[in-house]
């Protein structure tokens, strides 16, 4: 079958005229779609908005080019009360937590699973199901949890008899409730691709470090995560990719972004949202992705200098 192929798409002497351009024309006819879509979608939507983070209204549908957007951004970094700063603050938070708490914790329950522990069928469903359920049930159910006359404010008012007050509503709570939702439901497809590199793991190996009577903490950091260390490479990259576009889910919760919870992505989405004009908010998207985009490669560079180089 791959000679086949191979002499198909390949080999021209041995095929006839008429296949070769019909051959041609149905790969080009298959790929316009997607060329099309890449060019009006991607290349179009982006390249757009790079030119709009420097236009400034004028009125009307009149423009001039100028540095004002980022300078104004500058200027709102520099205000601590400021819903930019703020929002940046917020995002920085969340990208550490995803990064220091979160990862690892998936890891490791990938980890566990993949050991096949006590009930890690029942586990692997629990950490699935916020990737198969609605966003909007998790936090309808959060909320009601956490709120007024809710499970958590019953017990904690049953056994010390404190009223815990409305956690969504204080400037000191709210942000930590939502990282908390996110801890709660961030598992999902991080659990899927760790578990199915480890899965791929040969089991010698793993029975021979067995025999050898290393502990789990060894086998974990020093066989299992040098042999997949190109899945938690990826795994980082993106986290990194994703610094100034992490956040948590503001808009489910009905905040806002008020008492403190706004976010860098929230900040551009309401600035859209409520007709404030869309130079501004791409001009904040692109002095972030100016920003990140080293972070990235830097990040890349250094993650590349540690590659354990296990081939298997």
């Amino acid at each position: 079958m791959r000679e086949f192929f191979k002499k198909l798409f390949t080999d021209r002497d041995d095929m006839p005229k008429s296949l070769r351009r019909g051959k041609y024309v149905f790969c080009y006819t298959m790929l316009i779609p997607t060329i099309v879509s890449f060019a009006v979608f991607y290349v179009w939507v982006n390249f757009n908005s790079i030119l709009m983070a420097f236009q400034v209204n004028t009125g009307g549908r009149n423009y001039i080019y100028s540095l004002d957007s980022f300078r104004q951004i500058i200027e709102f970094l520099g205000r601590p009360d400021h819903d930019l700063r703020i929002g940046l603050n917020n995002t920085l938070i969340y990208f550490a937590v995803g990064v220091c708490i979160n990862l690892p914790l998936t890891y490791l329950f990938s980890y566990f699973l993949f050991k096949k522990v006590t009930g890690y069928k029942f586990f692997r469903v629990i950490f699935m199901l916020p990737s198969m359920i609605s966003g909007i049930v998790y936090v309808t159910v959060y909320i009601n949890v956490l709120g007024f006359d809710g499970p958590v404010y019953t017990l904690v008012k049953k056994l010390f008899g404190y009223e815990i007050p409305s956690l969504l509503a204080n400037n000191a709570t709210a942000t930590p409730t939502i990282i908390m939702y996110t801890l709660w439901t961030g598992f999902g497809t991080s659990v899927i691709l760790f578990q199915s590199a480890m899965n791929r793991l040969p089991r010698e190996v793993i029975e021979c470090g067995q025999l050898d009577g290393i502990s789990w903490v060894r086998e974990l950091f020093q066989i299992v995560t040098p042999m997949i260390w190109p899945t938690v490479y990826t795994m980082l990259v993106l986290q990194v990719t994703g610094i100034f576009a992490g956040g948590g889910p503001i808009l489910l919760f009905g905040t806002n972004g008020g008492n403190r919870t706004m976010t860098l992505s929230f900040y551009i989405f309401r600035a859209v949202y409520e007709g404030a004009g869309t130079e501004f908010p791409a001009a904040v998207g692109v002095f972030f992705t100016l920003f990140s985009f080293p972070i990235v490669l830097i990040v890349r560079y250094v993650l590349g200098k540690v590659d354990p180089g296990v081939e298997y």
